[in-house]
């Protein structure tokens, strides 16, 4: 290995550390927004968005340019193709917090409605997916990343749990309810989106350890 593809492969992992906590922050604060009301956190959130797309495009540059000049192999080539993997799926995290950003402005510009029970529980369980995958990214391990598979199935059960009462809640809701209804709706559609994003960059972080491909195999 060559002393720049070395230097190349550092700025990549370190680029892409920066991209998954700018994508992490961007999670916890619109989760924050939704649940404090906070329009200006929100808003915040929305405009970060344009950092995060900026980081993207950056990092895939960059590792396309690594592929054409270098050609790596073996572990290292896994490396560089999880991490345009990775880059993609942190920046449609940007995108999805960006998303229940918007419905947190919507939702504080209308009349004050509680949460969906077990909401604040699945937004925990999100942000330590999302932790965890980082973790797993950062200290190569497979069996970190494992355990945010396992934690995917609990998110999934939640997110039909609670869509079920919000559906039934509209049923027999005030006119007036069911605008916000349908935004809180939106919202638990972006975690459970966030959680599944988080999914596909433990998946490949296993890929990456491992070199096996867990995606498709159910259970």
């Amino acid at each position: 290995m060559t002393k720049q593809l070395i230097r190349d492969l550092e700025q990549i992992s370190n680029d892409l550390l920066r991209l998954t906590a700018a994508a992490e922050d961007a999670v916890s604060q619109s989760l924050s927004a939704i649940l404090s009301r906070d329009l200006e956190l929100a808003r915040a959130v929305i405009i970060g968005d344009d950092r995060i797309d900026q980081m993207e495009v950056q990092l895939e540059e960059d590792c396309l340019k690594v592929l054409a000049l270098h050609q790596p192999v073996a572990g290292d080539l896994r490396f560089v193709i999880s991490a345009i993997k990775i880059t993609s799926d942190l920046e449609r995290i940007g995108d999805l917090a960006k998303s229940a950003a918007k419905r947190a402005i919507e939702i504080g510009d209308g009349p004050p409605i509680e949460p969906p029970e077990g909401f604040e529980q699945m937004a925990d369980d999100v942000r330590a997916m999302i932790r965890n995958a980082i973790h797993s990214l950062v200290r190569s391990d497979s069996h970190l990343a494992r355990k945010v598979l396992v934690r995917d199935d609990e998110v999934d059960r939640q997110y039909r749990t609670m869509l079920k009462v919000l559906q039934q809640r509209m049923l027999t809701s005030e006119d007036d309810e069911l605008d916000p209804l349908l935004r809180w709706q939106g919202v638990l559609r972006c975690m459970e989106r966030v959680g599944d994003l988080a999914t596909n960059i433990a998946e490949d972080v296993i890929y990456l350890v491992e070199g096996e491909i867990v995606r498709h195999q159910g259970g």
